[in-house]
């Protein structure tokens, strides 16, 4: 019995020891951490790859490429041809797609790399740069690490405070195939020597560019979403309280929204689609023009009402008017009334254009501070 354990234990023993045989050290791979693609000036597409560098011998901790290309798979075969190592896309984080790019058709065909080859991250972000992405891989700030990880906690921060969205590569292939929703992707800004993350970019079905939402008109489409995974805080001009001489105007009120309940009722009647977004958020007061007490928080609260709910619907008719639909509502017109969808399935944004859309708020305050 004890020489059949220990034949047993060799065989494991053996067994374990044939994974170490295509082991490959980690100084001897390309760790593709950051992947870009742009058009130059010239009109030629460029791919630009970054990956850190582990040898002790050298100064410089990063190692960029590029390649002109239509291909990542052709790229990366030609980065192999000088890099020091086998380049590997399992551990990439973010892919920069210039703003040049988004404004040609199929452009998106460009990404095929990334979708068949399972060896390839898909949780990696798909990151648009309003500029030349050229510019970013020189990016040497003194201050910030690496950029292959500067920039993911850039976005992931942003995100966190909602003034920014996350798409992750796997994420945009819903968006691009999902014919109730109309693709968006955070962008990214080098300017001053700051680079910093700008707004959102919103494009249509066929990926082409539409338009980029400020920093303001990204938390307010979260709001519509009904999304809040971070901190939500909002800020809105109210009336100006303070009108007396030799006195700082005082018209700002922000708060957090600790989160966002929301209910669509849908309808539909005369060949049109009916959406009513009704909000209810919770918002604990941060700046208020006016002192808060029992008598004057119902003052400020239908303030923020009126206010957010008019910049809502403001948002919302700009999406009708540019045809496009980053809240997804017509995933409940899908889920509503199915037969008249699969009418409308292949122009939504022609029948969201023509939906009559209204957004209601009701705000309850759950903390208003201290009194003073």
């Amino acid at each position: 019995m004890k020489k059949i354990a220990k034949c047993l234990l060799i065989v494991m023993l053996l067994i374990g020891l044939t994974g170490c045989k295509d082991k490959i050290n980690i100084e001897d791979i390309t760790i593709a951490l950051l992947w870009g693609i742009d058009i130059d000036q010239q009109g030629d597409v460029n791919i630009y790859m970054a990956s850190p560098v582990f040898s002790k011998d050298v100064k410089e901790k990063n190692e960029q490429f590029k390649v002109k290309s239509l291909s990542f798979r052709e790229a990366r075969d030609i980065i192999d041809s000088r890099s020091t190592g086998i380049t590997a896309g399992g551990k990439v984080q973010t892919v920069l797609i210039g703003r040049k790019v988004i404004e040609q058709k199929n452009w998106y065909s460009l990404l095929d790399l990334f979708y068949r080859d399972p060896k390839m991250r898909l949780n990696a972000d798909l990151v648009v740069v309003n500029g030349a992405v050229s510019d970013i891989f020189e990016f040497r700030p003194k201050n910030k690490p690496r950029l292959s990880i500067f920039i993911p906690q850039l976005i992931k921060t942003a995100t966190y405070r909602n003034v920014s969205v996350r798409t992750p590569l796997r994420y945009y292939y819903k968006l691009n195939y999902e014919k109730g929703i109309t693709p968006y992707a955070p962008e990214l800004t080098l300017k001053d020597n700051i680079l910093e993350v700008s707004g959102t970019i919103l494009l249509n079905n066929q990926n082409e560019y539409r338009r980029t939402l400020s920093l303001k008109e990204t938390m307010l489409l979260t709001i519509l979403q009904g999304k809040n995974e971070g901190q939500l805080a909002m800020w809105l001009n109210a009336k100006q309280h303070n009108k007396n001489e030799n006195t700082i105007p005082n018209s700002r009120i922000s708060f957090y929204i600790t989160d966002i309940k929301r209910n669509v009722k849908k309808k539909y009647d005369g060949g049109k689609y009916q959406f009513t977004i009704n909000l209810k958020l919770p918002v604990a007061i941060t700046e208020s023009p006016i002192k808060l007490n029992d008598n004057s928080q119902g003052k400020l609260k239908k303030e923020i009402e009126n206010e957010l709910q008019k910049e809502l619907n403001q948002l919302v008719k700009s999406f009708q008017n540019d045809k496009l639909d980053p809240i997804g509502l017509g995933l409940f017109a899908r889920s509503f009334k199915y037969s008249e969808w699969k009418k409308v399935e292949d122009n939504w944004v022609g029948a969201f254009q023509q939906s009559k859309i209204k957004v209601k708020v009701k705000i309850i305050l759950v903390d208003k501070g201290l009194s003073m």
